[in-house]
């Protein structure tokens, strides 16, 4: 079997080097033409490897394989992911083993997939997206991770949002209203319940929960409901599928998470899923 790069992040969860790498790779048959490290200007690089049919493995968290994904997905190339983060919520909804061994063991038998990909503005997610809370919340971590610790900043983070509290006057077709917290699924996400995230990834729509407050008491009136399950009985919780839908906004630019990542991007977001955009090698 022959793949033409492999996208790895030296700082990932559970992340292993080139050298060895490259030795689980050669001893299940596998040639690998190139190494590419994730960071900035990683896309120069992976360019010239999307040729049809190139297979391009991406080994790291959800960061890193929604990084590779979104380069490749409409092109001819085909994706291999590798479980390689902490969570790693990609892989484990595709069904991948989490052993990285024996999902590299199984790659020279994978069939090959059509699976969709979602996009806000011009910024693919394989995962999630969202606005509000979360976002903000990252924007601290970032900030203090290298101080205090990946975790540490988290909590921060979450706390601080929380405390700094922002709501969002939205409006997404004809219906307008003030939210903290909107998340966006590729595919059908159930966020609502504990332990559950898609059991398909070809369904063509976009989920999307949002919290409809104008207080932060709101919000902790609806964390019970969240610990048991019942999230979507609390009437400021609301979910429904689409397609494709755009939000206006009275700010020009909304810090929005993808993936694990923030980015800000200019208003108005338009959100959409892109049916059979990616392909990969599967389960």
């Amino acid at each position: 079997m022959n793949v033409a790069a492999v996208v790895y992040n030296k700082k990932s969860g559970s992340s292993l080097s080139k050298t060895e790498l490259a030795k689980r790779f050669a001893a299940n048959g596998i040639v690998v033409d190139t190494y590419i490290t994730i960071g900035e200007g990683f896309e120069d690089v992976l360019k010239p490897c999307l040729k049809k049919d190139a297979i391009i493995i991406a080994i790291g968290g959800d960061g890193t394989i929604s990084g590779t994904a979104g380069f490749i997905a409409g092109t001819d190339a085909v994706l291999a992911p590798l479980p390689g983060g902490t969570l790693n919520h990609f892989t484990k909804d595709l069904g991948i083993d989490q052993d990285i061994d024996k999902a590299i063991a199984h790659l020279p038998n994978a069939p090959r997939h059509d699976i969709d990909i979602a996009r806000v503005n011009e910024t693919y997610f394989i995962n999630n997206s969202s606005i509000g809370l979360y976002p903000s919340s990252l924007q601290t971590r970032d900030r203090l991770e290298n101080r205090l610790g990946k975790w540490p900043s988290a909590v921060i983070g979450i706390i601080r949002a929380f405390v700094r509290y922002k709501t969002y006057t939205i409006t997404i077709g004809k219906t307008t209203f003030t939210t903290p917290f909107l998340f966006v699924g590729n595919n059908d996400y159930k966020i609502d319940q504990p332990g559950e995230s898609r059991t398909r990834l070809d369904q063509g729509v976009l989920s999307v929960c949002t919290i409809v407050a104008k207080n932060r008491w709101t919000i902790l009136r609806l964390l019970p409901y969240a610990l048991i399950g019942r999230l979507a009985e609390h009437d400021a919780f609301h979910v429904q599928t689409t397609e494709s839908f755009t939000i206006q906004a009275k700010r020009s630019h909304l810090r929005v998470s993808h993936d694990g990542e923030h980015s800000k991007l200019e208003a108005p977001l338009t959100y959409e899923i892109k049916k059979k955009y990616l392909r990969i090698l599967g389960v």
